[in-house]
């Protein structure tokens, strides 16, 4: 071969490798674009504080202490004691069995919020959600409280004909939900409870509030105080420096106008349902039915009525620690009636 076509083979090499290289550059030069704002600053800015308050409210709430997020290593329990279980809950909300996680993790922000994932800091949950006992209602933004503030048993199926009653018997604790819907107490047959469905703090909200603002966040999130409302989630609390209880009554004047007192007796229902509470316990103290505090007392064998007398006392003195106001004709309906009960029931 000559030296000219030897040179002229390696010119054509030389061309051909340039080639390639320059094509190379090219992608390289699209793969690695110069680097754009990130995509937080179109939910989050350095001036909107919006979430650093919430997670500050949070941080006082039950919710957010966490004192109970171990019990989320129970498969019964993690449902609402642990994010893990409530995540399992939205992903299938009809499944029945649950999985404890070996590391529960605290209730938090992305409990409830989904921002990462739906591109706002819209709910997780916004349909509405059974009770054990089938019933269900629309309370707009407080559905997702309905999954965990629910009774964990359909007082139609737990009591039957003959109860074995222990310390645990009841609703166990969270059936402000069904407090709040007016349903699954222990109703007497003979009682009249078709007016027992008391529907205003479970329809009605505020003047000037948004949408789906009604039910539970109406009146625990609505305003907010100092140590109250908000995320906080309380409608009074104890200031840990002066002692004193802070209530949280613009909660409740934004709709009950007149109201000028600082406890949450509204037209003396608190001190309505109490009454009724200390009656009733005093008839079940009697019957040797709970305790000097209140707690049931073990015994197997006992009558459905006498069985739904302490269901009721558990229901609405012990478990929902309203004072009735989640649903105060409901309330007063279901301590009446177990009261009428046990002043006609012959002793044992």
């Amino acid at each position: 071969m000559s030296l000219t076509r030897k040179l002229l083979l390696v010119l054509v090499g030389i061309v051909g490798l340039l080639a390639l290289g320059a094509c190379t550059r090219e992608i390289t030069t699209i793969v690695q674009e110069e680097p754009q704002p990130s995509n937080c600053f179109e939910c989050h800015s350095d001036v909107d504080l919006a979430v650093v308050r919430a997670q500050t409210e949070w941080a006082e709430s039950r919710h957010g202490e966490g004192e109970t997020v171990f019990e989320g290593t129970n498969a019964s329990c993690v449902r609402c004691h642990a994010n893990e279980g409530f995540i399992q809950f939205v992903e299938d909300p009809a499944r029945l069995t649950y999985t404890g996680s070996t590391t529960p993790t605290n209730i938090n922000c992305f409990t409830c919020h989904a921002p990462h994932s739906s591109g706002d800091f819209g709910l997780r949950i916004t349909a509405p959600v059974a009770l054990l006992n089938g019933e269900s209602a629309d309370v707009g933004l407080s559905n997702g409280c309905i999954v965990c503030h629910q009774a964990r048993r359909d007082v139609n199926v737990y009591v039957t004909a003959s109860n074995n009653i222990t310390i645990r018997f009841g609703p166990h604790h969270g059936p402000q939900g069904d407090l709040l819907l007016g349903t699954n107490g222990y109703e007497y047959d003979g009682f009249d409870y078709t007016n027992a469905d008391m529907a205003f703090h479970r329809t009605s909200k505020p003047e000037g509030s948004r949408d789906g603002e009604y039910g539970c966040v109406m009146c625990h999130m609505i305003a907010v105080n100092y140590q109250v409302g908000g995320h906080t989630f309380k409608t009074a609390t104890v200031d840990e420096e002066s002692g004193d209880t802070v209530y949280n009554v613009d909660a409740c004047t934004a709709c009950h106008t007149t109201y000028e007192g600082e406890d949450f007796d509204i037209n003396g229902v608190r001190t309505e349902i109490d009454g009724l509470l200390a009656e009733l316990q005093v008839l079940l103290e009697a019957a040797g039915f709970v305790d000097g505090t209140g707690t049931p007392l073990t015994v197997s064998g006992r009558p459905a009525d006498d069985a739904g007398a302490i269901w009721n006392f558990m229901y609405i003195g012990r478990e929902d620690r309203s004072h009735g106001a989640h649903n105060p004709d409901y309330a007063r309906a279901l301590l009446q009636s177990t009261i009428n009960y046990m002043n006609s029931r012959a002793p044992s």
